[in-house]
């Protein structure tokens, strides 16, 4: 699937910069920043550059039920754990807090229980 992608997306053309501008320039750092910027208002998305969108891919891929946190790390190019972890945005949500789960479930389970507010 990624090579006929390529293959699309080179469109027979067999030198030059294998990632370009649409006019065949390198696709250099100030490029990338327009492309993702163009890009995100198109979607209507908030802009964000390249530093950002690695942000974005770290934060989703830790948010999946069956995460490997080693893998996301090894992607993201980190030495160490904790620079992955300061890119994790859902980490300071209260819903992620495994506290505010604890007090959600004990809500819920004292709400179902009809002797919850009878004195004892």
């Amino acid at each position: 699937m990624a090579w006929d992608a390529l293959q699309d997306y080179l469109d027979g053309r067999a030198d030059g910069w294998l990632f370009c501008t649409a006019s065949g320039g390198q696709l250099d750092e100030p490029a990338v920043w327009r492309l993702l910027q163009s890009l995100a208002r198109r979607a209507g998305l908030p802009v964000r550059g390249p530093h950002g969108v690695k942000g974005d891919a770290v934060t989703h891929a830790l948010a999946k039920k069956d995460a490997r946190p080693d893998k996301v790390q090894r992607r993201a190019d980190h030495k160490d754990s904790r620079t992955t972890q300061r890119y994790n945005r859902r980490k300071e949500l209260l819903d992620d807090s495994p506290g505010y789960g604890l007090a959600a479930d004990l809500a819920g389970a004292l709400h179902h229980d009809p002797t919850w507010d009878k004195p004892r």
